[in-house]
């Protein structure tokens, strides 16, 4: 979630101490959500001495799950001021429960001052305030490119820094997957850390980096580990085969719902705990044996393969990236309004623009120099933003996952300025 540079106003008002009912309200949330962690999650964590008994420190961790924005403010146990994603905050209830903890909505994709100055008060008023600097969940625990908007908040505030690194929570609840698994959840604080005034911001962001970097291909789940369906999910994941690379050719074994197979050259793998594919040969089959791959090394692989789109000789002859019979358009409401329908019809993505043309061949066009963000957001939707709206993406039956990798690409191919 991009921040834009922070600057607090010497004439804003000073926060008081949070009210006694909102402390109140925190412990015995604290409370009941610790019996509930215990149960669920079985955390274990290090470095919780390292969290002041009193005054302002930013948290900053690494993001991997949906349960993130719980774990290091869980931890930290003093009330911590935090801000996340708006699509979340748009519920109802639990952008209500998340304002009465110290949350404030953040927009994706664009600069929000408002939230900014939600956290530069709070760290002001003498209080804890966290943040996830690579402002979006990673989908295989690799980490993401630190926001620019980070490192600028930490140089304009001068507070220490407390970093958190969540080992296990990708393997715990993968964000592809279907079900949780039951993987202890390792989690670590470091000692504050106080940059000097002459850091500058990109200096920061690589010291963020290297002190949040975790590697998925050397984590194994602990002992005690365990799931079940383990293999749900991956397909939208994993849009094309990572050995043949026929697109949409992978499914889940209905006989083993740990197993994942090709429809396409009949290969087949089992998919542990620890979030790795074991290729599972079969009778006739003479290909050698690999290692186990990891979930994020298979998805490297489909993305280092492909080009500007899933058939190179159609994208050569005709400009087409990708196209969809059945996608549609809407607009997000605001106040957990459900989306308003605005097209639907063939979908298509070009060099420049995604278009789609309705039954009756009304035709609506988006051009890329148009946008501001196409996030994978919230419940896996593609969310664009423009300057006057934002627009949900869905490709039918495709997987978002594939539409998003290749709008990314045009982006990156056409020079355009789209954060993703």
């Amino acid at each position: 979630m991009p921040i834009s540079d922070p600057i607090p106003d010497p004439d804003a008002p000073t926060h008081r101490p949070l009210p006694l009912h909102r402390r109140v309200i925190w412990r015995i949330t604290w409370t009941l959500v610790t019996y509930t962690l215990m149960l669920f999650v079985r955390p274990r964590v290090r470095g919780q001495e390292h969290i002041p008994a009193t005054g302002g420190a930013l948290i900053v961790a690494n993001h991997t799950t949906a349960i993130d924005f719980l774990m290091p403010i869980w931890g930290a146990i003093r009330p911590v001021f935090a801000i996340g994603t708006d699509q979340v905050f748009r519920m109802p209830v639990a952008g209500w429960l998340l304002r009465l903890h110290n949350g404030e909505a953040v927009a994706q994709g664009v600069k929000d001052r408002a939230a900014v100055m939600h956290l530069v008060n709070a760290y002001k008023a003498g209080q804890l305030i966290s943040m996830f600097p690579e402002g979006n969940r990673s989908w295989t625990g690799r980490p993401l490119p630190m926001t620019p908007g980070s490192g600028r908040l930490v140089k304009s505030l001068g507070c220490p820094v407390i970093y958190c690194r969540i080992t296990t929570g990708f393997l715990q609840l993968p964000r592809w997957a279907a079900w949780p698994r039951w993987v202890p959840w390792l989690m670590s604080y470091d000692p504050p850390v106080s940059y000097p005034a002459d850091a500058t911001v990109e200096e920061i962001n690589a010291d963020m980096t290297r002190r949040l970097h975790i590697d998925p291909d050397q984590i194994e789940a602990p002992p005690g580990s365990w799931g079940f369906r383990l293999a749900e999910g991956l397909p939208v994941f994993l849009w094309a085969c990572f050995d043949c690379y026929s697109v949409a050719a992978l499914e889940v074994a209905p006989e083993d719902r740990n197993h994942l197979r090709c429809r396409s050259c009949a290969a087949r793998w089992a998919v542990d705990v620890s979030a790795r594919l074991i290729r599972q040969p079969g009778p006739n089959d003479l290909r050698p044996a690999h290692p186990p791959l990891a979930v994020a090394a298979a998805r490297e692989r489909l993305t280092a393969h492909f080009g500007r789109g899933t058939d190179p000789a159609r994208w050569e002859r005709e400009g087409v990236a990708l196209e969809t019979p059945e996608g549609s358009l809407s607009r997000m409401g605001g106040g957990g309004a459900p989306p308003e329908p605005l097209m639907s019809g063939r979908l298509r993505m070009l060099a420049d623009r995604v278009e789609i043309v309705s039954a009756t061949g009304e035709e609506r066009d988006i051009p890329y120099a148009d946008l501001l963000a196409a996030i994978f957001g919230f419940r896996d939707r593609i969310v664009l933003r423009t300057t006057s709206d934002t627009l949900l993406l869905t490709p039918g039956a495709d997987s978002p996952h594939m539409w998003h990798h290749f709008l990314a690409v045009q982006f990156k191919a056409g020079g355009f300025s789209v954060r993703t």
